[in-house]
């Protein structure tokens, strides 16, 4: 009787210890599969420098460079190399949207390539000068309509994946000559690294 016991015991046992092994390797392929794994689970947020806000001075409408957004836009878009400047965290620039009955927006823009964002810094007023934006957070860029031109520039002309693609000349050389870095990489909703 006393085997028999032992036996039950030792089959309950391994019973057991491969439900054990079991869940915890479906476990293990969920984090993966669904993305809730990370290697770095204990590392830090970056934080990011923030410099001080130096306005350019107004774009020069001669001189801004035109850039596509794709087959159906309905607006032209142009960034005024002058204002280009790249630090070790983002890239800021003066866009300039224009639509074909003549209105025109003008912005002072920073994106960073690290975490796919970006925040308006001013406006253009019609008299040619700078209004500060109310609204300083950093928000997403999607490839929706409004945010689809700054998604063009930073996939195409200012980043290389998560890293800042080159100096203000690189950027500036690119999007002059229309010289993408990952031609139509995007999948039309979300950016891909």
């Amino acid at each position: 009787m006393r085997k028999k016991w032992l036996d039950v015991f030792a089959g309950w046992i391994r019973w057991t210890g491969g439900l054990m092994l079991l869940l915890v390797s479906v476990h293990a392929s969920a984090e993966i599969i669904f993305g809730e794994y990370s290697d770095d689970e204990d590392e830090k947020p970056r934080e990011y420098k923030v410099l001080p806000v130096n306005l350019p001075a107004f774009p020069d409408e001669e001189k801004l460079l035109e850039f596509e957004i794709g087959p159906t836009q309905t607006q032209s878009f142009f960034i005024d190399p002058a204002s280009v400047s790249v630090s070790p965290d983002e890239i800021r620039y003066t866009m300039v949207t224009k639509s074909n009955a003549g209105a025109k927006n003008v912005s002072y823009e920073g994106v960073r390539c690290g975490t796919f964002e970006f925040r308006r810094y001013a406006y253009g007023h019609r008299n040619n000068k700078w209004v500060m934006a109310k609204n300083e957070d950093w928000r997403p860029i999607n490839f929706y309509a409004a945010n689809r031109p700054r998604a063009v520039l930073v996939q195409e002309f200012f980043c290389d994946g998560k890293a800042i693609a080159g100096s203000a000349e690189d950027i500036i050389f690119r999007v002059r000559y229309n010289r993408p870095i990952n031609r139509n990489n995007y999948t039309g909703s979300s950016f891909e690294y």
